[in-house]
């Protein structure tokens, strides 16, 4: 499975045990949920496509249904975080949740640059025209090197 993938699942399933206490039902329960997600991600080789998928598939409510659940569970025990959950705090673990998903779904800059080049370079006459014209600059930078170089030598003679 996709590391991507991976994390954007782990995040799903760190926010609901960081914020409800699990009894062996609930863990129980976060296991088998967490089993059928691993399985749909397992299709997927990339995390967009998962996401995409996940969205509109009956996992999701059935996360947010059971994360609901427990924090509602949670909340009539009656500790000040599950009051804190029972008055507003789920859509600021939510938000958390998302934010997390956020980072370890968006592609870096780099990745996106490093993609748009693979992409340009699969084109069988760019792909050509790139490598000519980084071996060109190549021999460019070598051609200033050696001729500093060589300054240099007339310099000290």
């Amino acid at each position: 499975m996709d590391e991507n993938i991976k994390k954007s699942i782990e995040a799903r399933k760190n926010a609901i045990e960081a914020n409800c206490k699990l009894d062996a039902e609930g863990k129980k329960k976060v296991e088998a949920l967490f089993a059928e997600i691993e399985k749909l991600g397992a299709k997927y080789k990339d995390v967009g496509e998962f996401e995409k998928e996940f969205t509109n598939n009956p996992l999701n409510q059935e996360y947010i249904n059971l994360f609901s659940e427990l924090a509602t569970k949670f909340a009539s025990a009656g500790t000040a975080v599950a009051k804190s959950v029972a008055k507003g705090g789920l859509s600021g673990v939510a938000d958390r949740a998302l934010e997390q998903v956020k980072q370890v779904t968006l592609p870096t800059r780099a990745e996106i640059n490093q993609k748009a080049y693979d992409a340009v370079r699969d084109v069988p006459v760019l792909g050509d025209l790139i490598d000519a014209g980084q071996k060109a600059g190549y021999a460019a930078h070598l051609g200033k090197l050696f001729k500093s170089k060589d300054a240099e030598e007339d310099e000290e003679k």
